[in-house]
């Protein structure tokens, strides 16, 4: 293996909890700008329940494509556009919490000192992860950083890791991702990486994690997996 790519919120860090009141404001949003009949009903069909969002739902793990997909079928007409730039503009003045999960900082040194290439793939966008970046003084310890825009592929869309193979002679066996969600596990499966690694420190079950190869409590174990992996191969 020569890259390893870990998703960000849940995996790198404690899962933030803005991402769930940028959840809940964008389906407010949504109920108010389209004339949806039964709101009570719509709330159940996207997760939320309680003022709160289930983490198995749509709307607790689900990618921005299948969040406009949810809202289209609610709304019963295209509400794509709505959709992505009102989600673009709750992420562009989100205000971050970025607080390092036990160990894994020193865990992602510890692998780049091993000859690692360590990237990160994440939902969140180029400023949250500049922020992110800025926060925790941990730029030089990423050689790759893969962001989401509005329009832009995402996780599990195999083309989200168009920036890693455009820029780097790598093959997608020698590429191993590490994530929270089963979408971070799907896109081991799509895109025919090498490894896909699941943690339980962020918003999925062990059971929801069904496309991983391996899953761990946290991203500090992960230099354990690649030895036994290799030790196995």
């Amino acid at each position: 293996m020569k890259w390893i790519l870990f998703d960000k919120d849940g995996t790198l860090i404690e899962f933030d909890k803005s991402w769930e009141k940028i959840g809940l404001r964008l389906v407010d949003s949504f109920l108010d700008e389209f004339p949806i009949e039964n709101k009570e009903e719509a709330h159940r069909q996207l997760g939320v329940v309680d003022n709160a969002i289930l983490p198995e739902s749509v709307m607790g793990s689900g990618s921005l494509d299948q969040i406009v997909d949810a809202f289209n079928n609610i709304a019963d007409q295209d509400v794509s556009t709505w959709t992505r730039n009102t989600s673009q503009q709750l992420v562009d003045t989100r205000v971050p919490e970025n607080n390092w999960i036990d160990g894994v900082y020193d865990m992602i040194k510890s692998l780049k000192n091993e000859g690692y290439n360590i990237g990160i793939v994440t939902s969140d966008s180029k400023k949250g992860v500049l922020q992110f970046l800025e926060a925790t003084h941990s730029k030089d310890a990423f050689d790759l950083v893969i962001s989401t825009e509005a329009h832009a592929a995402e996780k599990p869309n195999p083309a989200v890791l168009k920036p890693l193979f455009d820029s780097y002679d790598v093959k997608d066996e020698d590429v191993v991702i590490v994530g929270d969600t089963n979408n971070d596990m799907k896109t081991k499966v799509n895109a025919k990486l090498g490894l896909a690694i699941g943690v339980l420190s962020g918003i999925a079950k062990k059971e929801e994690l069904i496309d991983a190869d391996v899953i761990i409590e946290t991203a500090v174990s992960v230099p354990e997996v690649l030895k036994t992996h290799f030790e196995n191969k």
